[in-house]
Formats: structure tokens, sequence, C-alpha cells
């Protein structure tokens, strides 16, 4: 089921993967944010799809610690 991405939500993407990426953790509910972002039936930018890949990426990497 897809949902509707705000122009506010596509906006905060890049705000949430600097904070990700300069703090080093994620919360389950970014990662849920994402997961929205990324299954919404508006299509994401490319820099909005980057910024996802970053986090993703460092992610997989372990650069990152997931935190509740």
């Amino acid at each position: 089921m897809k949902t509707q991405l705000s122009p506010q939500t596509a906006n905060s993407i890049e705000q949430i993967a600097d904070r990700i990426v300069a703090s080093g953790r994620i919360t389950r509910a970014d990662e849920r944010f994402f997961l929205r972002a990324a299954l919404s039936e508006t299509p994401l930018g490319e820099a909005e799809m980057s910024q996802i890949n970053r986090v993703l990426h460092r992610l997989q990497m372990g650069l990152l610690k997931v935190i509740d």
C-alpha cells in the first residue's frame, strides 16, 4: 500500500539523514520514516534518494548503531 509523501517530508529527509550520519545512530522511527518515504506514491527526487542511500549504506557497513 503506497502512501502520499508530503512536501514537508521530502524536505526533512536531508535533515534526518544528516542527523543520523552526524550522530552515528538511527532509531526505529527513522527507519520507518525512510520506509514510508520510499513506498510513497510521490516519487522521490535524486537528492532524496541519495540521502536515503547514504544512510542505508552506512547501516549496511555497520557504521550506524540502531537504537530504540
